[in-house]
């Protein structure tokens, strides 16, 4: 008869029968099949309980608060932990059953008020409400403590901005970074045009005369939704990062304005536009040298160094590499007039030993042949351009580039990033994703088969059309 019933079990849909069936095995000591039973009858509770205290199975335990949400079974596996003195484990468990307070004064017990801040804040994320009253608790206990992100934190968590504001401007040292960032997300929140206007004085420096990093003010106008200003600080970003040499973050900064601006269809200036357009076309450099491609490498090198003075820390390596990619390229006479920029008084001691003796005899004995350069067709008028103008000398309209080979796009070969929405050559997209699986541009990973040709006239003009929206 049992096994007849064990059988017919897995169909039978009434909760109350799993449950009588439960209760028989638990009594006959059968604690696995009772378990089993619980859960099929939606008795989280009493399926916890064997498995904490028949089957001495924590672990199976807590598998089944974390897939039920049970608040009942976190406070029976929360004094399982308690009684083990695992205080930690113990604490987030109380915490989930919505054992706040007893929670709280585990945590100031034990040491563990940073793990409570970390649990209670994952919990806010979540989504889950917890008492305002318990949270600005929390938060009077780290400002008697004189720890102001977690003060400033918890008071943000109790909607008490005024207070989490004044805490966070006043972290220092490991913590001021992590401060800054919060205070613009509680200025965000609060809405308030007086704690706005606090946070702006403050990342300005006009009270110390200590001016906060240029970062922090283009995180707080884009949290505001100020994109105006937000761009214009972005561009002195990536011009102080670029007179540092660090022309990757200063080109991630301008693309990541640039992609913010595109999604709040606000014009992108031009100064933006065309800094990201160098600096990425001086990361192409490496990439077309790895494959090769000495070519490409000496048009791109050829942008570069005529806007060379946009880097400055790396002027002499710049149009040092410039003369040896054109050379390589049949690019002689460019070689030649970067060369003579190189034997200027200024440049010249600087040169690499092991180069300087061939610039020197280029400047001497010039070769001022130079290779042609290959054509296609404009997109927008389909008049013949030189493949690395990006102005159209017939239409003079702008001509977007290929986030691969730096060219002008070809409006019959066009595809764009599936991340990034850049464009690319996509011929040449799909041969490059053949050695690297990510973007150039926006470095995320892409799956070749995703790449799609734009392959009618309309959606080609479509991308023109707001490619060209530009202040």
């Amino acid at each position: 008869m049992q096994t007849t019933v064990s059988e017919i079990l897995p169909n039978v849909n009434t909760p109350k029968i799993h449950s009588m069936y439960a209760k028989a095995r638990e009594n006959e000591g059968r604690f696995k099949e009772a378990c089993a039973a619980y859960m099929r009858a939606g008795e989280w509770e009493n399926a916890i309980r064997i498995q904490l205290n028949q089957l001495k199975s924590p672990e199976q335990a807590v598998k089944i608060v974390r897939e039920t949400h049970s608040i009942e079974g976190a406070k029976m596996v929360a004094r399982f932990f308690e009684s083990i003195n695992d205080y930690s484990a113990a604490l987030q468990f109380l915490v989930l059953s919505k054992c706040y307070n007893e929670a709280f004064i585990m945590a100031q017990q034990n040491g563990l008020m940073e793990l409570y801040a970390q649990v209670i804040e994952k919990v806010l994320k979540d989504g889950r409400d917890i008492p305002l009253d318990d949270l600005e608790g929390a938060a009077i206990f780290f400002q008697n403590q004189n720890n102001h992100l977690f003060a400033g934190k918890f008071f943000m968590f109790a909607q008490n901005y005024d207070r989490a504001l004044t805490h966070l401007m006043r972290c220092t040292g490991a913590n001021e970074s992590k401060g800054i960032d919060l205070a613009i997300t509680c200025v965000g929140k609060a809405r308030s045009q007086q704690l706005t206007q606090k946070l702006l004085e403050y990342l300005l420096g006009e009270k110390d005369q200590i001016p906060k990093e240029a970062k922090y003010l283009f995180r707080f106008y884009l949290s505001l939704g100020q994109y105006i200003e937000a761009s214009k600080t972005a561009i002195i970003i990536a011009q102080q990062d670029q007179e540092s040499g660090n022309y990757r973050s200063a080109r991630d900064v301008l693309f990541t304005m640039h992609q913010e601006l595109k999604a709040q269809r606000t014009a992108i200036p031009f100064e933006m536009a065309n800094s990201l357009m160098l600096l990425h076309s001086y990361i192409l450099v490496k990439i077309q040298i790895k494959l090769s491609n000495h070519n490409r490498a000496a048009r791109l090198l050829n942008r570069v160094s005529h806007n060379v003075s946009k880097f400055p820390a790396h002027i002499v390596q710049i149009l040092t590499t410039t003369v040896i990619e054109c050379q390589k390229a049949g690019m002689n006479n460019s070689a030649f007039n970067f060369a003579l920029i190189l034997m200027r008084h200024e440049y010249r001691e600087q040169i690499d030993p092991k180069y300087k003796k061939k610039i020197e005899a280029l400047v001497r004995k010039p070769d001022k042949s130079e290779s042609d350069e290959d054509f296609s067709q404009c997109p927008h008028c389909h008049q013949r351009v030189p493949d690395y103008e990006l102005l159209c000398p017939s239409c003079q309209l702008a001509l977007p580039y290929c986030i691969v080979t730096g060219a002008h796009i070809i409006r019959e070969d066009l595809c764009l990033c599936p991340s990034c929405n850049f464009p690319a050559i996509y011929s040449e997209f799909l041969k490059y994703l053949s050695i690297d699986d990510t973007c150039p541009m926006c470095t995320t990973k892409i799956d070749g088969s995703r790449i799609m040709k734009l392959d009618s006239g309309a959606a080609v003009d479509s991308f023109l059309a707001q490619s060209s929206d530009m202040s």
